[in-house]
């Protein structure tokens, strides 16, 4: 009896075994990849190595590269300066454009307005020169005025010492009588000034073509007169002037009739505009 139970209980251990064995048989076995090493496994060092080089670093391709710090570009002293002179001048620009767009909003400035009103010949005689030579003497006293109108109603205009210019005739019989200098004056806002301009010249040469010329359209009035003024002018807001430009106002291209029933505009060029 003894016999048969211990025949029953190998039996059954052999079926347990085999039913083990089936069991690890289905399961399939993962493959470590090469050079995988558990995290927290000690790594094997030979016989008769010293400790210490069981605490040693990891090499270097076992770390992320996100782990060491990245060096950072560095800019040179000069780069710095000219980002920070763009900067300056940008900065500046705009502010000068901000600047002059409000000062047009709020004053909205304009050109003063030049009109030659008249032009007196007092004295317009020629006097024979040397004889056979073909050249005469002129002697002329004139006058001419000037209109100024300042348009602005905030903005004051001050003119510096103008240099006028009289000439007459036109193309190749066009004769000088002179220049002369008036002295500077302030014109304030919506003010209207007349500047009197006088012109005198004496013993000037004259050939005879000119003379006859210049005599017949004296005497039916179409002698053309031209003035010529330069000077500084200064716009200002109260007592400040802010800016000072050269301009040169041309008035004329008309005859002596023309000026007699009316006003003749000057163009005004500033900048050399």
């Amino acid at each position: 009896m003894e016999k048969n139970r211990d025949h029953q209980r190998s039996s059954k251990t052999t079926t347990g075994d085999e039913e083990m064995a089936g069991e690890t048989l289905l399961k399939p076995v993962l493959q470590k990849p090469p050079g995988y090493r558990e995290l927290h496994s000690q790594p094997q060092t030979p016989l008769g190595s010293s400790s210490s080089s069981t605490l040693r670093r990891p090499p270097k391709h076992a770390i992320p590269a996100s782990f060491y710090p990245t060096k950072k570009k560095q800019w040179s002293r000069c780069r710095v300066f000219c980002c920070c002179v763009c900067i300056t001048v940008a900065i500046f620009i705009l502010l000068l454009i901000l600047t002059v767009s409000v000062f047009f909003l709020y004053y909205s400035p304009r050109l003063p307005v030049v009109r030659l009103s008249s032009f007196r010949v007092s004295n317009f005689n020629f006097s024979g020169g040397k004889s056979g030579d073909g050249l005469s003497q002129l002697t002329a006293e004139a006058t001419a005025r000037l209109d100024f109108r300042n348009p602005n109603g905030k903005l004051r205009y001050s003119y510096g010492n103008v240099d006028v210019a009289v000439s007459v005739g036109e193309g190749d019989f066009e004769t000088s009588l002179g220049s002369t200098k008036v002295k500077g004056f302030v014109e304030k806002p919506g003010n209207r000034t007349v500047v009197i301009v006088p012109i005198k010249v004496k013993k000037q040469q004259v050939d005879d073509p000119t003379v006859k010329r210049l005599r017949a359209e004296m005497k039916s009035k179409k002698l053309v007169v031209k003035v010529t003024a330069k000077t500084k002018v200064g716009l200002g807001v109260g007592r400040r002037t802010i800016v000072t430009v050269g301009v040169t106002i041309s008035c004329g291209g008309v005859t002596l009739q023309t000026l007699d029933s009316k006003m003749t505009k000057c163009t005004i060029k500033m900048l050399k505009w």
